[in-house]
This record gives C-alpha cells, sequence and structure tokens, in this order.
C-alpha cells in the first residue's frame, strides 16, 4: 500500500472535514510503501482552529478508505 498524506482528511468533533497541510510539522506523515502487516505513524496538520476526532486516508483519489485514531 502506498501512503500519502495528500490523501488524508482529518474529521473535526463537529463532523466536519479538513485537509492535510503538508510540511507543518517536524514529525508529518511521509509518503512510504507498506508491506501486508506493516504500519506507520507521523503527524498530520489541518488549518485552523479545531478538535480532531479521526483521520481518514483514502488509497488513490478513489480507493478504499481507512479510518484512524487521533491521540
Amino acid at each position: 500500500m502506498d501512503v500519502n498524506p495528500l490523501y488524508v482528511t482529518i474529521t473535526d468533533t463537529d463532523g466536519r472535514k479538513h485537509t492535510a497541510e503538508l510540511g507543518m510539522d517536524e514529525d508529518k506523515l511521509d509518503t512510504v510503501k507498506l508491506a501486508p502487516g506493516e504500519n506507520v505513524t507521523g503527524t498530520i496538520t489541518g488549518k485552523g482552529k479545531f478538535d480532531a476526532k479521526y483521520v481518514t486516508y483514502t488509497d488513490g483519489l478513489i480507493g478504499d478508505s481507512i479510518r484512524g485514531k487521533v491521540s
């Protein structure tokens, strides 16, 4: 699976979606290729002030979506 932060959205506690702001954090989510069973962590930064509820990664523009926890 190819991971690209361009395909990540942040959903806030009000249900609104925010796109990721690239290059805003030293520990940012990198573009990587994962083998089955592997995982990746990194920071996703959104523009503006909101409380993030979860992040969603869509594999490509119209692929399958994976929801991740916010910590």
